[in-house]
């Protein structure tokens, strides 16, 4: 079993009584982190699937009915995991009424597609009840054995950088298999390109069929997966709503609900344009990353792809880690000269990263960037292993592999 970054932080005591809700893509390993957990506290069998009609007609006959599986104890509280309890009808309604009446014996982990993750900003039947928490697909420092994410890493960006720049490279074909196989778990540990293929193409059907098709008002699931379809030669680049609308024979309005409903799944997610500061910045749309970055051909998008994964992964960690906002962008400006990614602290600029497939010099155009933010740091990323170097003032140069292990 690989060790999930997440689990010491989902469950540390600073959360005190609230529920978990733990949130994100399919298959990313939700439910199995939940299971562990039970597992370590000997409550193995306070586990309910909510998708088995056996459970749902346990909680209509008593709503407290797992306390009959494990009754409350004095001086300890038992874990209880309701796993897809969302898609019971007035689902909130029914945690609200079981936490109020057991808090005080029992705490709560919930789990739940993106489902979970919409119906909670509909309303605040649950407000001050939970900590809402994500699992995203595998990172490399998971698959390398050293999943723990410090408080310390996002204090100072150049500590941070220095930090990395010392630390040993993902040793043996790590990086390899997670850019081949990718990150979710059953494809990552299969190793093998056929099974793969078949997982990702099935993984589709669910998620547009049973998810996206069932738990919204679209109709038209073809066109919504023609949409899918196409965003992997796009991965990196700015999403042009109008241009997608007149390939798909649909409106720009549709395209963008369909985009949205895209990452209210986890099948993508979003990176906004940064303006402020640069000179000659001009707003553009946002690009698009695919959480199953194997669908990206190219082979330097498909790496672009990777770090936008391990860095949107990480910003997640330390928002939960440490309740500071962390913000993932990319720059670009009027003389069309990106720079990939800006990570912001508190709506401030804090680092700037750059991903090349092959090790070379930084580009004169992300040194006026980072001037133009405050002389922020700038990591640039390659592929090519071995590489851990301070080019200039602020300016560094890595391998991935050394970064992300």
């Amino acid at each position: 079993m690989i060790d999930r970054s997440l689990f010491s932080i989902v469950f540390d005591k600073t959360w005190g009584r609230q529920m978990r809700f733990i949130s994100g893509p399919r298959q990313s390993g939700k439910t199995t982190l939940a299971k562990l957990k039970l597992e370590k506290e000997n409550t193995r069998q306070l586990y309910y699937l909510w998708d088995l009609r056996s459970i749902r007609e346990r909680y209509r006959q008593k709503e407290l009915f797992f306390t009959q599986d494990m009754p409350p104890a004095r001086g300890q509280k038992h874990w209880v995991c309701f796993d897809e309890i969302h898609k019971a009808a007035r689902w909130k309604n029914i945690l609200k009424g079981i936490f109020d009446a057991t808090q005080e014996h029992y705490q709560f982990i919930v789990t739940g597609s993106a489902k979970l993750d919409i119906s909670r900003r509909a309303g605040d039947s649950l407000s001050g009840r939970y900590f809402t928490f994500h699992l995203f697909p595998l990172t490399l420092k998971e698959v390398t054995g050293n999943p723990v994410v410090s408080a310390q890493e996002p204090k100072d960006a150049i500590n941070f950088i220095l930090a990395r720049l010392n630390s040993p490279e993902a040793a043996g074909k790590a990086l390899d298999d997670l850019l081949n196989y990718s990150g979710f778990p059953e494809p990552f540990l299969s190793r093998l390109e056929t099974f793969r293929n078949k997982w990702s193409q099935d993984y589709l059907d669910r998620v547009i069929t049973e998810d996206i098709g069932t738990l919204t008002r679209i109709a038209d699931r073809d066109k919504i997966y023609d949409l899918y379809r196409l965003l992997p030669e796009m991965s990196g680049s700015p999403i042009s709503g109008n241009s997608l609308a007149g390939h798909l024979e649909i409106s720009p309005v549709t395209v963008k609900n369909y985009l949205k409903r895209l990452e209210d799944f986890f099948l993508v997610f979003h990176v906004a344009p940064f303006s402020r500061n640069i000179k000659r910045s001009i707003l553009k749309a946002s690009k698009c990353y695919l959480y199953d970055w194997t669908r990206v051909e190219d082979t330097a998008g498909r790496l672009e792809n990777f770090v936008a994964v391990e860095l949107n992964t990480r910003i997640h960690l330390w928002n939960d880690l440490t309740g500071t906002e962390f913000t993932l962008f990319y720059i670009r400006d009027k003389d069309k000269k990106e720079t990939d990614f800006l990570i912001t602290k508190k709506k401030q600029p804090w680092l700037m990263v750059e991903v090349k497939y092959s090790d070379s010099s930084v580009d004169n155009h992300h040194l006026t960037h980072a001037r133009a933010l405050g002389n922020i740091p700038i990591v640039q990323l390659c592929f090519e292993k071995g590489i851990a170097a301070q080019e200039a003032k602020n300016v560094f140069r890595m391998s991935v592999g050394r970064f992300f292990a």
